[in-house]
């Protein structure tokens, strides 16, 4: 029997990841954002683990996870998840959900181990980068190397997490969290994120997948959000009244959301859950 609420580190072999685990149900894992960490789940958590068991982990370079001095793709993300699902003894279909660039991380995982996803949740996905974003990206990995976290963090945070969503104590707490990245291991994620290809990835992709837009999110708008759609054989849409990180910004929402998602898909025969 596995334990209804657990937390701690394990190491890889290739890297050690700190974990936390809560609830029963069917599994359940959350990607966080470029600079996230478990906490940027901290609004969404009790909901979420009150039907599903859920696991939320720092990736590698991140929160308490070990920094890295080596380059990285979302594939090793995805592997990174894996080794905890089983660590934790996960059994059978798992529900994605990622956010921004930890979206891109939950899709290399389905097309990874695709017969072990329920369904997807993609939250503001960051899922291409074009020349001018690529440009931003790097320029901001070298600078955060050269000066620490706080030469990037107004820049940064502008686009992320804009003025009017800045109204109570949540964002000095998100950005004291964020301030705290290693530089270093967060350029490699920012490689990882512009190395990052949607190719064929999404070709064997027959599962339900819900894919949410921040309404006054600048970064991945409704229009880049919509433009996705297509892409997915079974996918819905909706907006969320918030910017870019969702689960920090608008966590009431976006836990209803996931909730109400995969509570119709698994009533639908035929679902993989």
């Amino acid at each position: 029997m596995y334990q209804a609420e657990a937390s701690g580190f394990h190491d890889t072999g290739e890297v050690s990841l700190r974990y936390d685990v809560r609830g029963s149900g069917a599994g359940m894992v959350l990607f966080h954002e470029l600079g996230g960490s478990v906490h940027s789940w901290d609004g969404v958590i009790d909901a979420l683990s009150a039907r599903f068991r859920v696991l939320r982990f720092d990736q590698r370079g991140h929160g308490l996870s070990e920094k890295v001095r080596r380059h990285f793709c979302m594939t090793d993300h995805a592997n990174d998840a894996m080794q905890l699902a089983r660590h934790i003894e996960f059994d059978g279909r798992l529900w994605l959900v990622g956010v921004a660039a930890g979206a891109a991380a939950a899709l290399a995982f389905a097309a990874r181990f695709a017969d072990r996803v329920a369904g997807i949740v993609l939250c503001a996905p960051a899922l291409s980068t074009d020349a001018a974003r690529r440009s931003y990206l790097e320029a901001r990995m070298q600078q955060a190397e050269r000066s620490g976290m706080r030469a990037i963090a107004d820049a940064s945070l502008d686009r992320s997490y804009p003025a009017d969503q800045r109204a109570d104590k949540r964002f000095d707490t998100y950005r004291a969290r964020w301030l705290a990245n290693d530089p270093v291991s967060y350029g490699l994620a920012n490689r990882a994120l512009i190395d990052f290809t949607l190719d064929d990835r999404l070709s064997s992709i027959d599962y339900p997948c819900l894919l949410l837009a921040g309404r006054r999110d600048p970064l991945r708008p409704p229009s880049y959000v919509r433009s996705l759609v297509p892409l997915f054989a079974d996918a819905r849409y909706a907006e969320l009244d918030c910017a870019h990180v969702m689960p920090v910004q608008a966590p009431d929402e976006l836990a209803r959301h996931i909730l109400d998602f995969t509570r119709d898909r698994r009533a639908h025969p035929g679902v993989h859950a």
